[in-house]
């Protein structure tokens, strides 16, 4: 659960995936929604990284969420636009 949004939900073994070396990370899509918050230019850069990594799915969950927590965040059209 998205601690800033109890309706924004994962189950747990689709945001955590593992590297080849067995180390747990969070998926892309769910560190890009912490970082919308308050965007820096870091953040900006992480997300013009990102984006053409993402599968569609990985994009509509975020866009999605981010149509919950913050409805006029710049980055919607940007993911409108990846889709």
């Amino acid at each position: 659960m998205f601690r800033r949004d109890p309706r924004i939900r994962r189950p747990l073994a689709e945001a955590i995936e593992f590297s080849p070396d067995g180390i747990p990370y969070l998926v892309p899509e769910v560190v890009l929604l912490f970082k919308a918050k308050s965007p820096k230019k870091k953040d900006e850069a992480d997300l013009a990284l990102t984006l053409p990594t993402l599968t569609l799915k990985r994009i509509a969950w975020l866009r999605n969420a981010l149509q919950m927590v913050h409805p006029k965040h710049e980055w919607i059209g940007r993911l409108n636009t990846a889709l």
